[in-house]
């Protein structure tokens, strides 16, 4: 997962936690204020029914005062009393908010149009000097039954009030038992997502980036060879791949340098080999040739003079394929066949391929366009490549030969010659040295061929490949590149 990734999803978790705080506060508080107001309601009821009890009560101290001091205003202070009554039950009633609220106050409101009915009854029989009667109906039905009711009415409603507010303050301890168990827990998830948010940086980003710190701190040392563990797939997997990657090319390009080196330490001392050796050479063959002309020579000594102008020839060989390996080439580049110079080198070294019976297999496209060449500097490489494949081929063996065209698309773009043999191929290990100039595997070898045609190719801004070949021996391949306009025309 890459790392842009994983900070996403640590932002969106950031994100629904705040959100998740947000929305426990917003239900938190309007919870609260529900639970409040429900009490504030209630708490209202509750004065708006003890006033209505007080109410009541002095309605029953006026027929009472009537009684015992004979007030005659007493009836008027009563009326007075219901009119407030009255107001105060339909205040009740339309700040009720459950229907079983509605009821009591509907039940009170019942027993108080009884209660002062039989009060107005009981006014006028007392009016009227039937004080008797008056005073039976208030024991029997005014106090007994009338007073009861009502008292029973109003304190059963007094009683829903302090329930309903005790309901509410119970309910809004539970809402904040609530939000504060809910506070808690975002807490907790937010400390949980915090440290392993920490213990993740310190995973995928601070361990990372020290490995990398310290791979590149042995690599600065020079320790090309040094490798970093890749073992993410985000952008620090990335840098450590790149890494690696530079530090195999840095080790190529140090290997080059070496090569370099080692060459330039070489020509320093090429014309110092050509003065001493090959003059010497030339005067050790030329007294060897001049004898082998005289005619009375034995034969034992005919045979011996051969034999040392075969080594002088062998030996001004090795010192040219030296001085060549060395010195910058500079090919004159015309069009040619590129078959026809494959064709120059092949007859060159037929008579070595014959002696080895080898069959050679051409498979050599046809119609293929010119190409920039120096013939020479061409047949001089394609002459050592096919003397290693002959070497390595054994009696009887097999070479290949084939030539094709590379395209890109339509574009013609350059010409492929491959040279294949069923060899023993090339050991793996041996694989990256087999252009390092003097590295061979024989034992009477220069290690120069396949130095000198790398150069060749490189020269005509060419490259040369070796592999090996899955059905066993080596393949050998030189692409050389045609022109833009050549390979464009062609295409047109």
């Amino acid at each position: 997962m890459l790392i842009r990734t994983k900070l996403r999803i640590g932002y969106l978790v950031i994100f629904t936690l705040v959100v998740c705080i947000g929305l426990v506060m917003v239900w938190a508080l309007r919870s609260w204020e529900a639970a409040v107001q429900d009490l504030t309601v209630s708490h209202a009821q509750g004065l708006r029914a003890e006033r209505l009890r007080g109410d009541l009560y002095r309605q029953i101290k006026e027929i009472l005062d009537r009684f015992v001091s004979g007030d005659r205003s007493a009836r008027g202070e009563f009326e007075n009393l219901g009119v407030r009554v009255e107001g105060e039950l339909d205040d009740l009633r339309k700040h009720s908010q459950s229907r079983v609220e509605q009821e009591r106050i509907q039940e009170l409101e019942a027993a108080h149009r009884q209660v002062t009915k039989l009060v107005r009854e009981i006014f006028e029989l007392l009016e009227n000097g039937a004080r008797e009667r008056a005073v039976q109906r208030v024991e029997r039905e005014l106090e007994q039954v009338a007073f009861t009711r009502q008292d029973e009415q109003i304190n059963r409603l007094r009683a829903y009030y302090d329930a309903a507010a005790l309901q509410s303050m119970q309910r809004t301890r539970a809402v904040a038992t609530q939000g504060e168990l809910l506070a808690g827990v975002v807490v907790l998830l937010a400390i949980a997502w915090g440290a392993g948010l920490l213990f993740g940086t310190q995973l995928w980003l601070v361990k990372p980036l020290q490995a990398i710190g310290r791979a590149t701190a042995i690599i600065s040392t020079g320790e090309l060879t040094h490798r970093l563990q890749v073992s993410s797939r985000d952008e620090l997997g990335e840098l450590a791949n790149s890494i690696n990657r530079m530090a195999q090319s840095l080790k190529g390009i140090q290997e080059r340098l070496l090569q370099a080196e080692r060459l330039a330490a070489a020509g320093e001392l090429s014309a110092y080999v050509a003065h001493n050796i090959r003059n010497p050479l030339a005067s050790i063959r030329s007294t060897a040739q001049a004898a082998l002309t005289g005619s009375d020579q034995s034969a034992a000594i005919r045979l011996t003079l051969q034999s040392v102008v075969e080594s002088v020839d062998r030996l001004n060989q090795w010192v040219r394929h030296f001085l060549f390996a060395l010195k910058p080439i500079t090919p004159t580049l015309a069009s040619a066949d590129l078959n026809r110079a494959v064709a120059q080198a092949l007859d060159v070294v037929r008579p070595t391929l014959e002696g080895k019976r080898i069959r050679i297999e051409l498979s050599l496209a046809e119609a293929l366009p010119l190409v920039p060449l120096d013939e020479g500097y061409f047949e001089q490489a394609f002459i050592a490549l096919l003397t290693n494949a002959c070497e390595a081929t054994p009696q009887e063996g097999r070479i290949g030969i084939a030539s094709r065209l590379i395209r890109e698309g339509q574009r013609p773009t350059g010409i492929a010659v491959e040279l294949t043999d069923n060899g023993e191929g090339i050991p793996p290990e041996m694989l990256q040295k087999v252009f390092t100039p003097y590295f061979t595997t024989k034992s009477d070898g220069v290690g120069l061929g396949l130095t000198m045609a790398q150069k060749v190719a490189s020269a005509h801004g060419g490259s040369l490949t070796v592999s090996n070949r899955l059905a066993g021996g080596a393949a050998v391949q030189i692409i050389l590149p045609l022109p833009h306009s050549q390979g464009a025309e062609r295409d047109g």
